[in-house]
């Protein structure tokens, strides 16, 4: 297998070639330069002439490099040279999501279309039957997502028996969006004589794999090989708290001069809350993510293409392959998971040689992410020298979001959710700020004062079905339902999930093919696996420095609390600890069907052990001394002051200098975590890695390799 560099050699800026200088027709060089392309990119110089000889390639250059036009130029090249009239050979492109199939058969389009070629887009989420009729015109081009592409072969609507060359464009996402199955089931219609080219950002070893089994040896072209990013993006890093992401967003935005944005998330329901969010903020955002229709995405992409919206909020939906000119600015409100859409994310900046900037807002939930992105990219991203007026002091209250719709509800006087059916008046939005104002903490952020409820995890209501203990759902996949019936109850433990079959289906193809089944979905009663992560997200939005223990024996769940602010729970004749019970109470009947005979009991444990101290006195006594100690020892855990971590951080380093072996910390919460994080950020020959589950985590540190 060649490289690029053995190949070609090195590409700079000064390989660019004008169009003229490739063995391309007049037409169609004249087709390119009425869209204003006379000039190659590098990785287009370096794709056209293999293309153009018929060979399989895999091309790899950075983002915003101009990969579209790499094989889209060559391709139609191709057809021309063959003929419009081979009515039923085709050229495929397959893309990974929606939006990137429309913007490649524009491209198509855009050069084709004076030159007679005509191109279809063949997409989810739009209908089927204006697809099949589109097809009975003969397309040369067939641009499609690999579901609706298969869908389409099943149905005897699409034949590829003379297909001359196939794409996997964002060869990497195809892959690891879970594509494969369709992938091969496409490439098995199509002759083994067809021409495989593939286009990527960062490389796969499942895309090659993949050539291989196909009887395929592309060419490896690489370009800037040492570098996955664009030069002229300024990347940059702010280490900040989870409650101050938005005062810094909000002030960002203010300062950058003509704002054209994009801002990723790592969910649907926190792109919907920081779009929406900033609207109310009188920022023209607007959201986009999988939970939209296609026909709403489309829109969408259209008016911010337009610059009706200046700032789109989105997943990675929107990360992979997308050229939208002018972006300046992309903002990370939250590291990627995978350190791969790091590069795509900010990609989306510094496009066709401008510049751009791009900022990832870092909480120490996300710091678990920075090692993987570090070692991607080859370095460390420069850090942001924050100050006081680097965050804005006037935001509103948070909107809250419906799961299920992803809209914004309000709440009434008894606590349930409501959809806005209106837009607010001037006096209403006046109002609204005022209370914000009131709110606002003399440093940089809001203290949202909302009722704890308010930040309850979402518990199904009784408008959400006859029941919505039970979870009734039909599909054909045994992961889409683990998946759905997840996110309906809003847990994170599949083992929680009782499964049945309530009804098989007739196979989706009459003889063969998947059978669509309804299932029944209810929770287990594994009350602590249940409870605890419930209870830990309560104390955490409350701020309370309590541990809590959740066990269950004798038709008997005991929740026990103790921690430094224990004492918090007993006041008031235990209000707070009544409100616990309540919280715990009604979360379990809104999620399971409990036993008539199980009982709950919410204590704090010092009261407890003080009342059996009372009863059996000086037995007892050792056993409660015990038990001081050990709070003691959680306590002056939990209080450790920062001097204290970074001192512990510093001898820890140096045991791992001295045996160069990997050192744990003892269990630490995440504040602490956070911290060690932040001071081991600065060491480039020594990685960190959380460790455990729940609250309390270990971290590990070792020398990198």
């Amino acid at each position: 297998m060649r490289t690029a560099q053995r190949k070609f050699g090195l590409m700079t800026t000064e390989n660019k070639k004008a169009f003229t200088q490739y063995s391309l027709s007049e037409e169609l060089i004249k087709a390119l330069e009425t869209i204003g392309f006379t000039h190659s990119t590098e990785v287009q110089n370096l794709t056209i002439d293999p293309i153009l000889e018929g060979k399989d390639i895999f091309a790899q250059a950075e983002t915003g490099s101009g990969k579209t036009g790499s094989f889209a130029i060559p391709l139609i090249e191709r057809i021309l040279q063959k003929g419009l009239d081979q009515s039923h050979s085709h050229t495929v492109v397959l893309s990974p999501t929606r939006e990137l199939a429309q913007q490649t058969h524009k491209t198509f389009n855009d050069i084709g279309n004076s030159l007679g070629i005509m191109s279809n887009c063949l997409i989810g989420g739009e209908n089927i039957e204006k697809q099949k009729d589109l097809l009975e015109k003969l397309p040369h081009v067939l641009v499609a997502t690999p579901g609706r592409l298969c869908d389409l072969i099943k149905q005897k609507f699409v034949s590829l028996k003379d297909c001359q060359a196939i794409v996997f464009d964002e060869a990497d996402r195809l892959f690891d969006m879970g594509f494969k199955k369709e992938i091969e089931y496409i490439l098995n219609s199509i002759p083994d004589s067809r021409q495989l080219i593939m286009v990527s950002a960062t490389s796969n070893m499942d895309v090659l794999r993949t050539a291989y089994k196909f009887k395929s040896s592309p060419i490896e072209l690489k370009l800037n090989e040492d570098s996955l990013l664009v030069d002229h993006i300024d990347h940059s890093l702010a280490m900040v708290s989870r409650e101050e992401k938005m005062p810094l967003l909000v002030k960002t935005l203010r300062d950058h001069e003509d704002t054209y944005a994009i801002i990723f998330c790592n969910t649907q329901i926190q792109t919907h809350l920081v779009a929406e969010w900033l609207k109310d903020m009188g920022f023209r955002a607007e959201p986009i993510s999988g939970g939209l229709a296609q026909n709403k995405r489309t829109k969408l992409m259209e008016r911010f293409r337009s610059k009706d919206i200046t700032i789109l909020v989105c997943t990675d939906v929107a990360a992979r392959g997308l050229d939208i000119k002018d972006v300046n600015l992309v903002i990370n409100y939250e590291l990627p998971q995978e350190a791969a859409n790091y590069v795509h994310r900010i990609g989306r900046t510094g496009r066709a040689g401008k510049s751009g900037r791009a900022i990832s807002l870092c909480a120490h939930e996300d710091c678990e992410n920075l090692d993987a992105i570090y070692e991607l990219i080859g370095s460390k991203i420069p850090k942001i020298d924050l100050k006081d007026e680097d965050f804005a002091t006037d935001i509103t209250a948070r909107p809250y979001i419906d799961s299920k719709t992803l809209k914004v509800v309000e709440r009434n006087n008894k606590g349930n959710s409501r959809e806005k059916t209106r837009a607010r008046s001037p006096k209403e939005k006046e109002g609204r700020q005022q209370m914000s104002e009131q709110n606002t903490e003399q440093n940089h952020g809001p203290a949202e004062k909302k009722p704890l409820t308010e930040f309850l995890p979402f518990v199904p209501s009784a408008s959400s079905g006859p029941d919505s203990r039970e979870f009734v759902y039909t599909t054909t996949s045994t992961k889409d339902l683990e998946k759905s019936a997840l996110g309906y109850f809003r847990i994170n433990d599949p083992e929680l999930l009782d499964i049945k079959v309530l009804k098989t289906g007739m196979p989706k193809f009459f003889f063969f093919g998947p059978r669509k089944t309804t299932y029944s979905v209810q929770l287990k009663a594994i009350y602590k696996k249940l409870l605890l992560p419930f209870i830990i997200e309560i104390i955490k939005i409350a701020r309370l420095r309590l541990f809590a223990r959740v066990s269950f024996k004798n038709n008997n769940i005991r929740v026990s609390f103790d921690g430094p602010d224990e004492g918090l729970l007993l006041r008031n004749h235990k209000e707070l600890l009544r409100s616990f019970e309540y919280l715990i109470k009604t979360y379990m009947l809104r999620k399971i069907r409990l036993p008539k005979d199980v009982r709950l009991e919410v204590i704090s444990v010092n009261e407890r052990n003080s009342r059996s101290d009372n009863k059996m006195r000086n037995p007892q006594r050792n056993q409660r001394d015990n038990r001081n100690k050990l709070n003691g020892d959680r306590r002056r855990r939990y209080e450790m002051s920062e001097e204290e971590i970074i001192a512990m951080a510093e001898e820890m380093k140096n045991k791992l200098l001295e045996t160069k072996e990997p050192v744990s910390f003892k269990p630490l919460n995440s504040g602490q975590r956070r911290i060690v994080h932040q001071y081991f950020s600065d060491y480039e020959n020594i990685s960190t890695n959380s460790i455990g589950e729940g609250r309390l985590k270990k971290i590990e540190i070792e020398l990198r390799s």
